[in-house]
């Protein structure tokens, strides 16, 4: 069962079903199925892993980054700019498809 660490700002989009989907860069790739999103100071809230792709920031389309619980591409750019401050946007990322079961 795969593990994914998110920041506790997306607890409620995740555990609402509003955020389907995580953008990372330079992580392993989890397994399909069952999993888990954990939190550091929340409980855990079981997944099941339904696609993993990848592709670079440029080309994702606005429903990529509305499954990401994001509005724009220039919010969902922001966001990735805190946790990676190296990113570029021809950066190859992982898209990580999900569903709070």
């Amino acid at each position: 069962m795969s593990q994914i660490h998110f920041h506790s700002d997306f607890y409620q989009t995740i555990k609402n079903g509003s955020k389907r989907q995580t953008t990372r860069v330079d992580e392993s790739v989890p397994n399909l199925g069952r999993g888990e999103a954990i939190f550091n100071n929340l409980p855990s809230i079981p997944i099941k892993i339904t696609k993993v792709y990848h592709k670079c920031f440029s080309s994702l389309s606005l429903r990529e980054v509305q499954k990401d619980g994001f509005d724009s591409k220039d919010e969902l750019w922001s966001v990735l700019q805190g946790f990676y401050p190296d990113l570029q946007k021809t950066d190859l990322l992982m898209l990580v498809e999900f569903e709070a079961i």
